[in-house]
């Protein structure tokens, strides 16, 4: 890939070392419609897979092969922002993302009315998804980078949890804008979401300072990155994820056949689940780590054993009230830990690191996305509490590995263990 030239200036960090206002608010929703077009897809994709024919496996494979491009787009993308600046390859990717979201929802009319079906509809839905990995992947490392190029080390948290935020705030709009909008169809959705995503790119020309990285950010590879404290993150990243992933990814199977609900009434409820979650996943981003002052490792703990609890507790919900609470747990859990584990890689790399460490911890996401949601969809079809254990035990997993794995703490620049939380 030829590069374009560099943008030539460098972000500037703010005396007080907070992002300025335009630059905050742009970044967060460029996030969060990336996520909006992700979330959705969790709500509306298992319905909509089962009334045009496809098996609960298939639709699995559909969701999981994000993660597959992912894998590649996030460091490719991470990488090409050192050089190519922070807000051309957000442009780049807010196209990418509106044309796939526009040509899923042209694939899923045609398959409704019977224009295309069978291994065509699976393959060009792949293909599609495919695109939208290609813009995702583009958006999401690019502004991890650019929040950390503009904070200090002691803001970080903040400014990750600024964008952790942005990921539930899409969580929530996205099964609001899949529950509402489905009453005009199945496809309308993606009508709307793709015209939001215009307006990221919109915003990204207008409000993000031009950028490039300093000149020995070109020596810096991801074989060097890849070891120490950031791998071991990495992969305790990773378990933690895949056990939340392939929770998720069949909640509308479960919701569907455990409640006895229609496609309809299925994606209803589960969009209010999901909202519930990223609600208190907003909650916990915006009041109470800012008002709490513990390190990044005793945050992460509190997250994963809460929600090792509210994966047993989905489970186990024989209510739709019941489940409602569940998913709260578990943004509960999502809000302590994403933050933290976000910023503790920030912290583990230089200054001059920063795009290509987005682009690992967009990967984290990928590796999970690409095993979760098929295999725990394919479990599912076979013995449907199965997949359920399995994300419990791979979230305890997580845990050790994290208890095990030395952690930057911003607050004072050096590395912490789990804090006494009866310290005053």
């Amino acid at each position: 890939m030829s590069s374009p030239p560099s943008e030539t200036l460098q972000p500037v960090i703010a005396a007080d070392g907070k992002l300025p206002f335009r630059v905050s608010a742009t970044l967060f929703y460029a996030v969060m419609i990336m996520v909006v077009g992700q979330a959705f897809l969790f709500t509306i994709l298992p319905p909509i897979g089962r009334q045009v024919g496809m098996a609960d496996y298939q639709i699995g494979l559909v969701m999981s092969v994000h993660g597959l491009f992912m894998l590649f787009t996030g460091p490719m993308w991470g990488a090409a922002s050192e050089t190519w600046g922070r807000r051309r390859v957000m442009i780049i990717g807010s196209f990418a993302f509106v044309i796939s979201v526009v040509m899923f929802g042209l694939i899923v009319d045609a398959a409704i009315s019977g224009l295309v079906s069978g291994m065509a509809v699976l393959w060009m839905l792949v293909g599609s998804r495919a695109l939208f990995a290609l813009g995702a992947g583009a958006v999401t490392p690019s502004a991890m980078a650019l929040a950390a190029d503009m904070s200090s080390r002691e803001m970080r948290l903040r400014a990750i949890s600024m964008l952790t935020a942005a990921t539930s705030t899409g969580a929530i709009l996205g099964p609001s804008v899949s529950a509402f909008f489905t009453g005009f169809g199945l496809s309308a959705p993606f009508y709307i979401i793709a015209v939001t995503g215009l307006f990221a790119a919109i915003f990204a020309r207008l409000y993000l300072p031009k950028t490039r990285a300093s000149s020995s950010a070109a020596a810096i590879r991801y074989r060097h990155l890849l070891k120490g404290p950031i791998l071991r993150i990495s992969i305790s990243a990773v378990c933690f994820m895949c056990g939340t992933y392939g929770t998720f990814s069949i909640i509308g199977f479960f919701v569907q056949d455990r409640f006895a609900l229609e496609p309809v009434p299925a994606a209803q409820a589960m969009g209010l689940g999901l909202m519930c979650a990223a609600a208190s996943n907003v909650f916990i981003q915006a009041f109470v780590l800012r008002r709490i002052n513990r390190s990044a490792k005793t945050l992460i703990v509190i997250g994963v054993c809460v929600t090792i609890l509210s994966i047993g507790l989905i489970w186990n919900s024989t209510t739709q009230w019941m489940f409602i609470l569940a998913m709260m747990c578990n943004g509960l859990g999502q809000g302590f830990s994403m933050p933290a584990i976000n910023t503790s890689l920030s912290l583990a790399a230089g200054p001059d690191a920063q795009g290509r460490l987005a682009g690992i911890s967009t990967s984290t996401q990928a590796i999970a996305f690409l095993i979760a949601p098929a295999s725990a969809a394919a479990l599912y079809q076979s013995i449907n509490w199965l997949p359920f254990a399995i994300g419990a035990v791979v979230t305890a997993i997580a845990l050790i590995l994290f208890l095990g794995t030395p952690i930057v703490d911003g607050r004072k620049g050096r590395t912490d263990e789990v804090e006494d939380l009866t310290a005053a």
